[in-house]
């Protein structure tokens, strides 16, 4: 189904290379003249500035297998172009020579139905090597390229026919025809899939990567029956190099790729659309899905024409050596996704201590918050690799995320005591999507309804909190930073201490300055005591702790939300008495 997809939106996408090009960095030119002689004697340095490791060209290419000389057309190598060897050994220099004569042979086939052909066919016959300086500078792993006053000679019609051909004649399958299983159509079987995924299009842990083939079947141990290859995923030529082709489109276009930690995500539509819930997803701007969840609720004969009809293709890819792994496939309605996303902003939207009403977080930053907290923030690859990856397929699918993530998240907020927004945000996705009920407790700012006990606990710890604030000044250290974690697991030691201290403190504001809000502090606290139907628990288990956690949290941002509307009207009523 996933190279099936790829192939048709192959066939709908503008500006792919040509079948069995690639986008590749090359660093030197060869410029000819009519008579095939290089100008100024020397290669041309096609880099740049912006562009250190040469000019970005589709050229011919597709991935060498197996100890044989397998030259590219017309752009490869200087050392299948010019013969340069790796070093001076006579081993490397024979096998350099030999490399040279294969490519020589190669542009020859090419040339004899192609008249523009004729410069570099003179230079070929007359020893390219010998003609031609090489800067000092230069690799034998460079890629050079060929143009004459027509242009680039790889770019040529008759050079991407002739190419498709020669990597046909190599990638073949044995059995020559058969029936695709992705077109359907009797068609040239393929023997392997010619183009890899390119490298560094997949994240990998350490460095960069290599080419990776999306189906590696080369042991028979890994083929059903013990057959290797593809003689068990018959897949013709066409769809083969359009799959691929367009997946590495897709994997180099920031519009339609989301790179997590250790996997990538790639998504397209069946047409277009002015859409991009990735983007939303990603971002945390619900707005941009707003429009679109409007004209799924419409009537089908009111919706939009892009909608009905068309899907949401997205795969997710990581790397394991050479070979692709594929972790994740999607295929679904695009009117269904858009229901999907808007659940997915309703789940997670949270209050915020800092800011007025619920707000959406972006998908990045509730990942980063299961790593660790230091003084810059929180501290990079501390979180698990697969939580991103985890996260987008909750979101796309409308699922529950896994259910490590919650104790991990646990572990971190009782490590180093901080809650904030990404951590709030994820909570509650957490905790809703495990238990559906919990919408009714768990809604997006503070719930003064519920008698949940742990979320009362939560809300508990925080009025206590603001009552020590309140009482002494230039406080090092508050009760949160001594005593939240264990408060989180044992709420009622902890609580019934922290209670008993804060009757001196709600006695000192009594009796200072601050004697109103050590009343409404007291009344507070007694209002959500007289929430409890039952005793404090004396412990929770961690979704108990998570609704703690959100108590907490909540209560802290209703807090602040009543103190900074409390100061507006203050200074609302002062700047009336100085204008009267």
């Amino acid at each position: 189904m996933l190279i099936k997809q790829l192939a048709a939106h192959a066939r709908d996408r503008e500006g792919l290379p040509a079948p069995y090009y690639r986008n590749r960095s090359v660093r030197w030119a060869i410029d000819l003249d009519a008579d095939g002689r290089p100008r100024g004697g020397r290669l041309v340095d096609l880099s740049s500035a912006e562009a250190k490791a040469g000019a970005l060209l589709d050229t011919p290419y597709a991935q060498r297998s197996g100890i044989g000389s397998l030259p590219f057309l017309l752009t490869d190598t200087l050392q299948y172009v010019l013969g340069m060897p790796k070093d001076n050994s006579d081993k490397q220099v024979a096998d350099a020579r030999r490399r040279a004569r294969d490519f020589a042979e190669l542009v020859y086939r090419w040339a004899k139905d192609e008249p523009l052909a004729a410069p570099v066919v003179a230079f070929l016959e007359r020893g390219a090597s010998s003609q031609i300086e090489i800067p000092p500078e230069a690799k034998p792993s460079d890629v050079v390229a060929i143009r004459t006053d027509q242009g680039w000679l790889h770019a040529l019609p008759s050079a991407a026919t002739a190419w498709g051909q020669i990597v046909r004649e190599r990638k073949g399958s044995a059995g020559g025809q058969g029936i695709c299983l992705s077109c359907g159509d009797l068609a040239p079987l393929l023997d392997t899939i010619p183009e890899p995924v390119k490298p560094g299009a997949i994240p990998v842990a350490g460095g960069r990567g290599r080419d990776a083939q999306l189906v590696s079947i080369n042991k028979t141990a890994q083929g059903r029956g013990g057959i290797t290859q593809l003689a068990n995923t018959p897949i013709c030529d066409t769809c083969g190099g359009q799959a691929m082709s367009v997946l590495n489109a897709l994997l180099a276009d920031p519009h339609h790729r989301y790179r997590g930690s250790d996997s990538v995500l790639v998504w397209w539509l069946r047409r277009p659309a002015p859409i991009s819930l990735l983007g939303a997803v990603r971002d945390a701007q619900p707005n941009d899905v707003n429009a679109f969840i409007e004209q799924v609720r419409l009537p089908p004969a009111r919706r939009a024409v892009w909608l009905d009809g068309n899907a949401f293709y997205a795969v997710t890819l990581s790397a394991n050596q050479s070979r692709v792994v594929i972790r994740d496939w999607v295929d679904v309605p695009l009117s269904d996704l858009c229901e999907r996303v808007n659940a997915w902003f309703a789940d997670h939207a949270m209050c915020d201590v800092w800011a007025e009403g619920p707000q959406h977080v972006a998908l990045w930053r509730m990942a980063a918050a299961l790593g660790r907290y230091g003084k810059q923030g929180y501290v990079r690859d501390t979180a698990p690799k697969s939580a991103e990856r985890d996260l987008m397929a909750a979101a796309l699918r409308g699922t529950r995320p896994p259910a490590y993530l919650l104790a991990s998240l646990i572990h971190r907020i009782r490590a180093d005591g901080r809650v904030d927004l990404p951590r709030a945000a994820l909570l509650r996705l957490l905790l809703t999507r495990a238990v559906p009920a919990m919408k009714e407790i768990l809604v997006d700012r503070l719930n003064p309804d519920t008698d949940d006990p742990a979320y009362l606990c939560g809300r508990m710890f925080a009025v206590l909190e603001d009552i020590q604030r309140a009482a002494l000044d230039n406080i090092n250290t508050t009760i949160g930073d001594k005593f939240f974690g264990a408060a989180m697991g044992r709420p009622l030691p902890v609580l019934t201490m922290l209670r008993k201290n804060a009757t001196g403190h709600l006695r000192r504001l009594r009796g200072s300055s601050k004697k109103a809000a050590g009343i409404a502090l007291d009344r507070r606290l007694d209002e959500i005591v007289q929430k409890f139907t039952t005793e404090i628990p004396a412990t929770l288990d961690l979704p108990g702790q998570g609704r703690f956690v959100l108590g907490y949290h909540q209560q802290r941002a209703a807090g602040r939300e009543a103190a900074r509307a409390a100061a507006a009207l203050k200074a609302a009523a002062a700047a009336e008495s100085e204008s009267a």
